[in-house]
């Protein structure tokens, strides 16, 4: 299956609400104001927390564990998570934390699925910055500096994602994929420079090179363990409805993201990613509304308490 027959169903479509998140941003900072600079720094300074959930990833997880020892940004710990794996995942997980001081394992003994291993992860993590990788992905070696210093850049911006590209089972590029795809062939997932169709149209334009602040993290709490497939994309709205999601202005990609038989995206049908999201869509225009429930100014505290509750 090519990802452009993936994303066919979604292919110029939109949910009821389209044009709606525009005036709810605009609603919002009427009542709330900008809400980052209110929040109190945390994490140790310049630290980012990469988090690797693996669940049976052995065949590919010392690829994704080097691509992280090996960024040009010096300044990261790796949480690997292994989430209740039946090969030789934990094995390889542990081997590399006895090697390297700042790889932290943490085994989870049972499988609790992607969203409960992530927030186990960023639980224990002590970074200013957090991002995580799937354990069949690979980072590219500038990929930390590069949102790093676009966050540094970029103090309003609670988020930065960056552009991808395409690999096979075998690490081979591949191309004709469909998926935001420039040059034509290249194997490039260029994504759109802004995040203001996230919320309206069901389709996650974020994608997997992303680092958000530990304290935009905190505010809006862990992924939702209800939402296993789209777990990332239900993130990205929460933080798109309260912070500003910026694209990096640096325009080659960053990451590789890979399509194999095993991968969660080969299993869209079966785990029905594709399909939910419109569900999603209209869950979302649900929580908004009732984010923007206070009529008079709302102070920082009551928002995180309506975020909590819906």
């Amino acid at each position: 299956m090519v990802l452009s027959s993936w994303l066919s169903a979604l292919k110029n479509k939109k949910t009821d609400n389209d044009n709606n998140f525009g005036q709810y941003k605009k609603k919002f900072r009427e009542i709330y104001g900008d809400v980052l600079p209110k929040l109190k720094n945390i994490g140790e300074p310049g630290l980012v927390s990469v988090v690797l959930p693996v669940f049976n990833g052995a065949e590919y997880l010392r690829e994704a564990v080097c691509s992280v020892l090996s960024q040009t940004y010096e300044k990261f710990e790796l949480l690997i998570i292994n989430d209740g794996s039946t090969d030789e995942s934990g094995r390889i997980a542990l081997e590399f934390s006895e090697k390297h001081r700042n790889i932290k394992y943490i085994d989870l003994k049972r499988n609790k699925k992607l969203p409960a291993a992530l927030n186990t992860g960023f639980e224990a993590a002590s970074g200013e910055f957090f991002t995580w990788i799937s354990h069949d992905n690979i980072m590219l070696p500038n990929c930390l500096e590069v949102m790093v210093s676009e966050l540094n850049k970029n103090p309003g911006a609670a988020m930065v994602y960056a552009n991808m590209r395409i690999i096979g089972e075998s690490g081979n590029i591949r191309r004709g994929h469909g998926w935001y795809e420039f040059p034509p062939m290249s194997g490039n997932v260029i994504l759109p420079s802004r995040t203001d169709e996230l919320n309206d149209v069901p389709n996650n334009t974020v994608g997997a090179a992303f680092l958000y602040r530990a304290k935009a993290a905190r505010f809006i709490g862990g992924y939702d363990e209800m939402r296993f497939g789209i777990e990332d994309y239900d993130y990205w709205m929460r933080m798109n409805e309260i912070f500003y999601i910026m694209h990096t202005d640096f325009k080659e990609p960053l990451y590789l993201y890979r399509f194999h038989k095993n991968s969660l995206t080969s299993k869209d049908a079966e785990l029905r990613i594709t399909a939910d999201r419109p569900n999603l869509m209209a869950y979302d225009l649900k929580r908004r509304r009732h984010i923007l429930t206070r009529i008079e100014h709302g102070t920082i505290g009551e928002l995180k308490n309506r975020i909590i509750s819906c």
